[in-house]
């Protein structure tokens, strides 16, 4: 008895229905390649499991990058170290290797404003991202309140998770503006469940012993700066605002 097989629309009809998109896409070009090539079952199977893991790998680089929400794409590689002489390149560079990762470890960057604390923070996240690591970039203002819109609509367990969740924190602009009490306690929480669990990037204009004046509750200045601090690298940027060099 000859076998019957499934016509070409019948197949995709298939493929839509399991979500094979990536087969689907290249079906076409497939089935032309294995008649010319007289590619077996098995070759003609393979490449169609190839385009489809090709295509989901591609979906999942684009949902992570969308959902880390970083201001712009740069790299270690524009980064300007001759510009920035303070800044030790190699420890840079082995932070780049994202074993901090690993070890759930924080990473501060302190300095004045343009000196490339965002810069070297960003790159940072899209080195993770190219590891398939998941990444959220948000200013410290915009995270603070998130969470305190969220505890008027009742929300907040629900909105907490969106930064507990991610393996890479980058919370930008710590210390622009000093932080009231109930919002103090909302960065607390963040930290505090974050601790050993997920590294946390900060940048921030001011040096980490002036961090008083940025959550003015002594008390829980001195648990975030604990917690924070424990598994950390502090990187000091001393040299001039690169925006001030652009003007020039």
């Amino acid at each position: 008895m000859k076998q019957q097989f499934l016509p070409t629309v019948q197949i995709e009809k298939k493929m839509r229905e399991f979500r094979l998109s990536g087969m689907l896409q290249t079906l076409e070009v497939r089935i032309k390649q294995a008649e010319e090539d007289d590619l077996g079952y098995r070759e003609f199977l393979g490449l169609l499991l190839e385009d489809e893991t090709n295509k989901r790998s591609d979906n999942k680089r684009i949902r992570l990058y969308r959902g880390a929400h970083l201001p712009f794409e740069k790299d270690m590689a524009d980064f300007d170290f001759a510009f920035q002489p303070s800044i030790r390149k190699r420890e840079i560079m082995e932070l780049s290797t994202l074993r901090f990762l690993d070890r759930k470890a924080n990473i501060f960057f302190i300095g004045q404003p343009g000196t490339g604390k965002t810069h070297l923070s960003v790159a940072l996240g899209l080195a993770a991202l190219g590891q398939g690591k998941t990444v959220l970039f948000t200013t410290v203002w915009e995270m603070i309140n998130a969470l305190q819109q969220s505890r008027a609509d009742y929300s907040y367990q629900k909105k907490i998770q969106n930064y507990l969740k991610p393996d890479l924190l980058i919370l930008d602009e710590l210390g622009y503006r000093s932080l009231a009490a109930s919002t103090v306690e909302d960065f607390f929480e963040i930290v505090s469940r974050r601790y050993e669990k997920g590294s946390i990037i900060i940048t921030s204009n001011r040096p980490i012993h002036e961090w008083d004046k940025v959550f003015i509750d002594k008390t829980l200045t001195a648990a975030v700066i604990d917690r924070l601090l424990h598994h950390s690298f502090v990187i000091e940027i001393k040299g001039e605002s690169y925006r001030f060099k652009k003007r020039d």
